[in-house]
């Protein structure tokens, strides 16, 4: 089956076959530990060649698995659910086009963060890139179609796609209706278009290949500022959940902010704490005692606020107002880099309150202004010993790092939020992880959490570790009322609908229609619970 799948692809243009050993192995690695790994590669250079992919693939059986990067780290990196499919690499597809009057980019699915941002940068124009943290790596139209978000004015990255085009599985080709109207301009600017929405289909779906989209920018404000925010107890970070949902539905020039815990901010510290050799109640101690040191608060969190100068002044003013039990810091970008070079020329012992946050500061620089940086890609090398320098070539699946990242949805509420504390220090701790909590805004209603399991992937006692206490933690989390946003490869079965559910019984009339030999990545996110 394979054999004849791969030649009749061999001398079409625009696909190179890569199905030997060596040719496999840099899409094997994965910082979850899966080994759902691939039996071979299409690499893509030519949107002309997908149909053709297709048309094999259903003419086979074979399944495929498309990547845009496949640095889906976390969440499976470039593994698919399905064991021995063929991943379909569309990286190489980068073609951009930026309308600054639109205020969008058209591109192709390997456009990555690094990418977007030159492409703007040659345009002359003044729009933010949707970073996220994987860095200037990352993918844009991958983050987007996986439910990705970020800090910067549209804060879900799905919903800045406006316009969609590809192939359905059965071969078929979809676009915005708009098109066939000839209203393209009307496309890019309107994205559910008149009338059913089928959009929403592509968006942790497992029915097309997207071969090209047009994402919405926000351009850059007249002006923009960075808060940070310091809790100086649990009780106290509670108790402001109900002010801050406020002032996320108030204001609307405020991004995304994310609160963290002080082991998440140890997590990201350059010498690397979270490398240490201890174990249990010595540990946590250890890095409680650590936090303490650095004057690292219980719960910090960093904001931005985008708008007029005016606007801005009065939202930062009303927020001070409004959140009690905690201390807000505000910065424009030019304080920051006044103090960045302010700091360096004086000695440490002065300004300890402002240097400690220097670090977050200057990191939140590229978040607010959209320039992608490896920062925030920091985590997954947190029990590297020896910390080494991240460049933007810096891969954690290839650089033999483990992580597991837990994201679960939860209500914007001070209840929740203590339970999630409680409830995810507990099943952390029990299978000896460190609670590396944080929670960010997604909408005025509900938070985003998000938990970083650290480990040795070439160590199979720590992988088996990771994974029961991921399967624990998803399930604690469901019988509290959250489901994941976003799952790794090895556990959508986790989320499944029931057999013969009308739940299972729609995605399969789907499929049906769209892709009835269920060749486009099986079970992603459509696992069915026996």
């Amino acid at each position: 089956m394979l054999s004849q799948f791969y030649e009749s692809l061999r001398q079409v243009r625009g696909i190179a076959v890569l199905d030997g050993a060596q040719e496999i192995e840099p899409y094997r690695p994965d910082t979850g530990g899966a080994t759902r790994y691939p039996s071979g590669v299409l690499r893509v250079t030519d949107v002309a060649a997908v149909p053709r992919i297709l048309e094999a693939a259903n003419t086979h059986g074979v399944p495929l698995w498309p990547i845009s990067g496949g640095r889906n780290f976390g969440y499976g990196t470039a593994q698919a659910v399905k064991p021995g499919s063929v991943v379909v690499d569309l990286s190489p597809l980068k073609r951009i086009e930026i309308d600054t009057d639109a205020a969008v980019a058209r591109i192709q699915p390997g456009v990555c963060q690094h990418d977007l941002e030159q492409a703007i940068a040659r345009a002359g124009a003044r729009l933010l890139v949707p970073t996220t943290g994987v860095g200037p790596n990352g993918n844009i139209l991958g983050n987007a179609l996986d439910g990705g978000y970020g800090l910067t004015p549209i804060v879900d990255h799905f919903e800045a796609v406006s316009e969609l085009e590809g192939y359905w599985g059965n071969g078929k080709s979809f676009r915005h209706a708009y098109k066939d109207l000839r209203c393209s301009d009307l496309a890019e600017r309107w994205r559910v278009g008149t009338g059913p929405y089928w959009g929403g289909l592509l968006r942790q779906g497992s029915f097309g290949v997207v071969t090209q989209a047009t994402v919405q920018l926000a351009r850059v404000p007249e002006d923009c500022r960075i808060l940070i925010f310091e809790w100086a107890s649990d009780a106290c970070f509670e108790g402001s959940q109900t002010a801050l949902n406020r002032i996320v539905e108030d204001i609307p020039g405020i991004g995304g902010i994310i609160m963290m815990n002080d082991f998440r901010i140890l997590a990201t510290q350059p010498d690397a704490p979270l490398s240490t050799s201890r174990r249990g109640v010595e540990r946590v101690d250890f890095l409680s005692s650590e936090a303490a040191r650095r004057k690292i608060s219980s719960w910090t969190a960093l904001g931005t606020l985008y708008g007029s100068r005016q606007a801005v002044k009065g939202a930062v003013r009303d927020i001070r107002r409004r959140v009690k039990g905690c201390r807000i810091w505000s910065f424009s970008t030019r304080e920051v880099r006044l103090l960045q070079g302010l700091f360096k020329a004086l000695p440490n012992r002065f300004f300890p309150s402002l240097r400690r946050h220097l670090g977050s500061l200057v990191n939140a620089l590229g978040t607010v202004e959209g320039v992608p940086i490896t920062a925030f890609l920091r985590i997954a090398y947190a029990l590297e010993k020896n910390p080494r320098p991240l460049g933007i070539s810096a891969h954690p699946a290839r650089d033999g790092q483990g992580i597991l990242w837990y994201a679960p949805l939860l209500p914007f509420t001070p209840q929740a939020v203590r339970c999630y504390r409680e409830i995810m220090g507990e099943v952390l701790a029990r299978h000896g992880f460190d609670a590396l909590l944080a929670v960010t805004s997604r909408s005025p209603r509900v938070l985003s959490a998000t938990i970083p399991l650290l480990f040795d992937p070439s160590n199979p006692e720590e992988v088996g570790r990771a994974r029961d206490c991921y399967r624990d933690l998803v399930s604690s989390g469901l019988r509290r009322g959250w489901p994941p946003y976003r799952l790794g490869v090895d556990y959508m079965d986790l989320i499944g609908a029931e057999e013969g559910s009308e739940q299972s019984e729609l995605h399969q009339r789907l499929k049906a229609a769209l892709d009835p030999n269920n060749v486009i990545a099986p079970g992603r996110y459509s696992g069915v619970r026996h």
